[in-house]
């Protein structure tokens, strides 16, 4: 407290009775203290509107993320549908999808239905060509995921997130494709392990394996008319 404070408060309250209060003295004392109560209110004001700010611009967050994750979802249905995938699974108890190669191999050779063969056939090449370039690919997901959100504008957080999430799934979608592709052989594999002498005088253990699944590949490959993921 300044001296000036000190004498003021003496006067008022009596602690210097030699000396009375004046109405300066007065009306300055109550001035600094309704100036500190209004720093106080505004500092408290501000900080409120930051907080409030902060939480807006969270909430904005969360629903351009929730957004973006239904965007992102439907671009995975719509490439699993693209790459043939959901034509060759059934429905599971739980709802979600199973996929049986044994289904659709017959007598050793790869037996698909009319509409699943050409749904695989299609897909299978739009994937061949599709990860040909995988940076190609992954701008095309982001493009495609950000204009169906309906988010107009994305910070920089948001679109690092965004890239994150596409190459998880731009990735998971190649591995399910490559899977379904390589289960199907891994099927035909038994045939071909049946019937070794196709593979001439062939002594090594090793070498014949890799040539059994080369040829279980190539047979995929005949089957739908594609390159199969690598």
């Amino acid at each position: 407290m300044t001296e000036s404070n000190r004498t003021a408060f003496e006067r008022i309250f009596g602690g210097r009775n030699d000396r009375r209060a004046t109405t300066d003295d007065l009306q300055g004392l109550l001035l600094q203290i309704v100036f500190a109560l209004l720093m106080i209110f505004i500092i408290a004001y501000f900080v409120f509107v930051a907080e409030t700010k902060k939480e807006r611009e969270e909430q904005v967050l969360d629903l351009n993320r929730q957004k973006l994750v239904l965007a992102l979802e439907k671009a995975v249905e719509d490439r699993r549908i693209k790459y043939g995938l959901n034509a060759l699974m059934t429905q599971g108890t739980d709802g979600r999808r199973v996929f049986d190669a044994d289904a659709h191999i017959s007598d050793g050779a790869l037996n698909l239905a009319p509409a699943a063969k050409t749904a695989f056939s299609s897909g299978s090449a739009a994937a061949a060509a599709d990860y040909k370039d995988e940076e190609s690919l992954r701008r095309s997901w982001y493009d495609e995921v950000v204009a169906s959100s309906g988010v107009e504008a994305l910070t920089d957080e948001e679109s690092a997130w965004l890239e994150r999430e596409i190459s998880e799934r731009v990735e998971s979608v190649r591995l399910d494709a490559r899977g379904v592709q390589r289960a199907l052989a891994a099927r035909l594999q038994a045939a071909l392990i049946a019937n070794p002498a196709i593979f001439g005088d062939v002594r090594d253990a090793n070498a014949l394996a890799e040539a059994i699944k080369l040829k279980s590949l190539e047979l995929i490959k005949d089957a739908i008319g594609s390159e199969v993921l690598p």
